[in-house]
């Protein structure tokens, strides 16, 4: 069973939530304490705090699929969601050869290596980098246009 949650902005319930929650991107180069807290609907949903960290990256295509930003920076125990901005189809897929094993292990255990399809705007996939290992993850996301490249870094606090 995949862990994760589709959350569509425009409808509830949610149509599936299974915890441990994944990641969520909101701002290029920032580290946990820079990030914004959770919305209602993740808190409601996910049950996370006004403690917890949550990053978004947007996905939309044009004549290739875009993620902005498409650098995230992290600490090992936050969040990363992805939100489609576009009536379009987006896979998020963690390139399992690029990581290192630490990296690769985390997100296979926490069946966090590909997003189901991204069928609607406003739909958003979430990742939890609890416990997560230190390290680059690099993922592409493919659609219907040409794949494009991001990376999330989990860093440890200082």
């Amino acid at each position: 069973m995949r862990r994760g949650a589709i959350l569509p902005w425009s409808r509830l319930p949610v149509p599936r939530l299974v915890l441990p929650a994944i990641l969520v991107v909101a701002c290029a180069g920032c580290a946990g304490e820079n990030a914004p807290p959770p919305d209602d609907l993740l808190r409601e949903t996910l049950g996370l705090t006004e403690d917890d960290a949550v990053h978004r990256v947007v996905l939309t295509s044009d004549s290739v699929e875009r993620a902005r930003p498409s650098e995230v920076v992290v600490r090992s125990g936050d969040f990363v969601e992805f939100v489609t901005d576009d009536w379009k189809i987006h896979e998020v897929i963690f390139e399992l050869d690029s990581l290192a094993t630490p990296a690769r292990t985390f997100l296979v255990d926490s069946d966090q290596v590909e997003s189901p399809p991204l069928l609607d705007r406003g739909v958003r996939y979430v990742l939890s980098f609890r416990d997560a290992p230190e390290g680059r993850y690099p993922y592409r996301v493919e659609g219907n246009a040409p794949a494009t490249h991001g990376v999330i870094i989990v860093r440890y606090d200082d």
